[in-house]
């Protein structure tokens, strides 16, 4: 399991005075005296609070940096032996280093919302004492001083206002202007204050690399490369942007690194482990040897629960800091209702569309609510609005976009984006460096040519673009690899073949989609996966012999082996 904590990014508004400043970040609602330090009370008081939190977010009690106790709703996370979570002032956990000469300071690893079996983690935990005071005296100390503070909170407002536009977000190791350093015009839906946090996490002494964690189309490759780009401009740095199995032997000095595709580029090949593990060794050697290098890790949360325990000792500390973009709250609901509004709602002129039927509880309720992110949900029907009919009928992207692609099929105009589109779904990708593959084309009737390819098309462009790898590393046209905008976009094409025709795809798609997105029959599969019978498994079997996989893959669990009992290996299934 990940030592996680979301860092303070420890920035101030310049003109927020000391006392405003505290009455701004005031949770009038939260603030307590003292925090439970007994599983019966602490579960009483997370009872009383239950309608608080919602998604993943738990009833926590702590100490902020000044002593103060928080009742808040927020994401638990994981703590090692002798540190106590507190809160940041934006309400996040952070951590302090437990005073061990007390004899109840946490010795082992253990999860915040545990914190109560802990109590030299709140200090001072004594309840004040105080005489109760008769309801007439407080409603005539209450009442002046709630007006008081209504119009220094509207003046307060007033102020914020006309001087939006002049706001200074400093940071306290320099003068530079943490905001400013974040991309504007992003084409997902990035929190800033996550990318602050991220900034600021590799900022400290001890940052060396944070993992960036968030289910499928949580703006997790968006919020990294902004990290990415943010501490380069400040520090000066030099950045670079790889998969995890493509790591450099060696870096430069100052440079920050982007590693992502861990496990896979679409989904989880059950026998990555390996790959994984000499990934961050070679990473962990990196960081070792040589001084000034920076590891930002984008990786989807539910692999690293999945595979958590696979990930060696020695290594643990690559994952040592957290910034989970999971984590759910009316704050952040707000902000995503404000997306969905401006992506979809404000850019739709018909006055008859059918945008007007979708709500945004649809995003939290629909077939797909487990598995994506609301982002990729808005970014999707956003460049595909014409598909809204579709979703508000069945609430699942994956099936709205396969019917899609279905559709386009038989879109006689549209024939060769067509063509193309499964064409490098089949492959994987495409470079115009590469020869094409002719019998591929010739067998699946495609019906394209190299000189076809339009990487400027506006209708291929809606499906297929640079990598973004090769953009940012200005890899040539001609040289560069172009792939699906999102993973997502990948896995829905592939859906919509594999239901069209399996055995084409049993036996010419590439072997890294086959091992992440397909699995035999009997084998419990996830919303992205599909299922394959018994010939078709037959038939991918005689594909690895004949390419000589079978020793990679023997632990997956379309490649059959003769004892049935084999240990597993490096493979997990589940």
């Amino acid at each position: 399991m990940p030592f996680g904590f979301s860092c303070h990014n420890q920035c101030s508004l310049e003109f927020i005075k000391s006392t405003g400043e505290d009455l701004i970040k005031m949770d009038l609602v939260g603030n307590v005296d003292s925090c439970p330090v007994t599983t019966d009370t602490w579960e009483a008081r997370a009872m009383i609070k239950q309608s608080d939190c919602g998604g993943q977010s738990v009833y926590h009690c702590l100490s902020d940096n000044k002593g103060r106790k928080w009742e808040k709703c927020v994401e638990k996370t994981q703590l090692i032996g002798g540190q106590c979570p507190i809160f940041t002032d934006d309400g996040y956990i952070d951590w302090k280093q437990c005073n061990t000469s007390m004899p109840t300071c946490p010795n082992s690893t253990y999860i915040s919302d545990e914190v109560y079996k802990y109590p030299a983690c709140f200090g001072n935990n004594t309840a004040s004492k105080h005489v109760a005071p008769s309801v007439a005296l407080i409603i005539g100390i209450v009442s002046p001083v709630l007006i008081i503070v209504s119009l220094a909170l509207v003046a307060m407002v007033i102020v914020y206002r006309r001087r939006k536009s002049k706001l200074v977000v400093k940071c306290p190791e320099n003068a530079d202007e943490l905001q400013t350093l974040i991309p504007e015009g992003l084409q997902e839906e990035v929190k800033k204050h996550y990318v602050l946090n991220g900034m600021t996490a590799l900022s400290r002494e001890d940052g060396k690399s944070i993992v960036v964690l968030g289910k499928f189309g949580n703006s997790v490759s968006s919020t990294s490369r902004c990290i990415l780009e943010g501490f380069a401009k400040q520090k000066q740095w030099t950045t670079m942007e790889f998969r995890y199995t493509d790591i450099p032997c060696t870096v430069e000095e100052n440079t920050i690194m982007f590693v992502y595709g861990w496990f896979g580029l679409w989904n989880d090949d059950p026998c990555s482990i390996e790959k994984v593990r000499n990934a961050c060794q070679e990473l962990t050697h990196l960081l070792g040897r040589i001084p000034n290098v920076k590891i930002i890790i984008g990786m989807r949360s539910d692999h690293l629960k999945k595979y958590h325990l696979e990930i060696d000792e020695a290594t643990k500390d690559l994952f040592h800091i957290e910034i989970n973009l999971d984590s759910e709250d009316v704050h952040k609901d707000a902000e995503h209702l404000k997306y969905f509004n401006e992506k979809i709602k404000k850019t739709c002129v018909k006055s008859e569309c059918a945008c007007n039927d979708l709500k945004f509880d649809m995003f939290r309720n629909g077939c797909d609510k487990a598995i994506i992110g609301i982002p990729l949900k808005v970014n999707v029907l956003a460049k595909y609005h014409d598909l809204i009919h579709g979703y508000v009928d069945n609430r699942d992207l994956l099936k709205t976009m396969t019917d899609h692609f279905t559709a386009l099929e038989n879109e006689t105009e549209k024939k060769h984006v067509y063509g193309w589109i499964m064409y490098i779904c089949l492959k994987g990708k495409y470079a115009r460096s590469e020869n094409v593959d002719e019998a591929l084309i010739q067998n699946m009737k495609f019906g394209i040519t190299a000189r076809s390819f339009d990487e400027n098309s506006d209708e291929l462009n809606r499906y297929v673009r640079m990598r973004n790898s090769d953009k940012r590393n200005n890899i040539s046209p001609q040289d560069a690899q172009y792939v699906f905008w999102h993973p997502f976009i990948y896995i829905c094409a592939f859906h919509y073949l594999y239901k069209k025709d399996p055995d084409a795809v049993i036996s010419y798609c590439n072997i890294d989609a086959i091992v992440q997105l397909v699995r035999p029959e009997g084998v419990s599969k996830t919303y992205l996966e599909v299922s394959a019978d018994s010939p078709r498994v037959a038939r991918f079997n005689e594909r690895m012999q004949q390419k000589g996989l079978v020793d990679e893959y023997k632990n997956h669990p379309l490649i059959k082996t003769t004892a049935k009992d084999s240990h597993m290996g490096s493979c997990i299934l589940v």
